[in-house]
C-alpha cells in the first residue's frame, strides 16, 4: 500500500485569509470599527469574531486615521 502524506504546518488555521488581511487593514483605516469589519467579511461569506479582526489589526500596527 503507496499512501503519500501531505505535510501540514502546525496550530490552528487563520480565520482571516492572508489575502484578506490587507482588505481588512484599510477598511480600519477607513475608519471603520472592529465589530463593522467583522460584519463586512461576514457579507463575503467569512464568518470572523471582532475580537479576531482586532488582533490582526493590533498585530500588523497599522495606525488609525484621524478623524476630521
Amino acid at each position: 500500500m503507496d499512501i503519500q502524506v501531505m505535510p501540514r504546518n502546525p496550530g490552528r488555521p487563520r480565520a482571516i485569509p492572508e489575502d484578506l488581511i490587507s482588505e481588512v487593514l484599510s477598511l480600519y483605516q477607513s475608519g471603520l470599527g472592529y465589530r463593522a469589519i467583522a460584519r463586512e467579511l461576514r457579507k463575503q461569506g467569512i464568518s470572523v469574531h471582532w475580537s479576531t479582526v482586532r488582533r490582526t489589526v493590533k498585530a500588523s500596527n497599522e495606525p488609525r486615521c484621524q478623524r476630521e
